[in-house]
């Protein structure tokens, strides 16, 4: 455990705003995606952003409809995809004393979990994260056309999602989203 992710004070912070996309819905598929963009603490101005394509190496367990769903095309992540271990590094590297800020969190949080403990690597993000699904939650509950409280909230802010299901821009929905939460009145 690296304890100096503990010494930052929170509000120093810089929120990642992520998403990842996988082989299946359960915990032994792979992750074969990772979109994330970092937003400086306190202002939330956007800093950088990362898309990564991560070569799956059993594709042959992949559920068919979530490959369908991501939209994966083998010969696009054969070209632009990268191994785990570069994959996860890359990641790492722009987390590095953040927290993680997701929609419907604990599904990525474990599957890029899994991945750092599977290359050997620890984190290097903060141990406790956000969700915009509870964020959501707690300011619209009950509001007109809001019961799903999925990405879709988007539509809600009047942002366009280009491609549901891809990892980068699914990150950049979340971090739009959660500029509108916050901002809601």
């Amino acid at each position: 455990m690296n304890y100096r992710l503990f010494d930052m004070n929170m509000n120093d912070r810089d929120l990642l705003f992520f998403d990842t996309e996988t082989t299946g819905f359960e915990l032994d598929k792979e992750l074969i995606e990772i979109g994330a963009v970092r937003a400086k603490a306190k202002t939330f101005e956007k800093l950088s952003e990362i898309d990564i394509k991560i070569r799956p190496q059993r594709l042959e367990l992949a559920d068919p409809e979530a490959l369908r769903v991501v939209g994966f095309d083998e010969a696009e992540w054969r070209a632009e995809g990268v191994s785990l271990t570069q994959g996860i590094k890359e990641f790492l590297t722009l987390a590095e004393n953040t927290m993680l800020v997701g929609h419907n969190l604990a599904f990525d949080w474990m599957h890029i979990q899994k991945a750092i403990e599977a290359c050997g690597f620890e984190p290097t993000y903060f141990y406790k994260g956000l969700d915009i699904f509870s964020m959501a939650w707690l300011k619209f509950n009950g509001r007109p056309g809001l019961s799903r409280l999925s990405l879709e909230m988007a539509n809600h802010f009047g942002i366009d999602i280009t491609r549901h299901h891809r990892a980068i821009d699914d990150a950049r929905a979340t971090y739009e989203i959660f500029l509108g939460i916050i901002n809601a009145k």
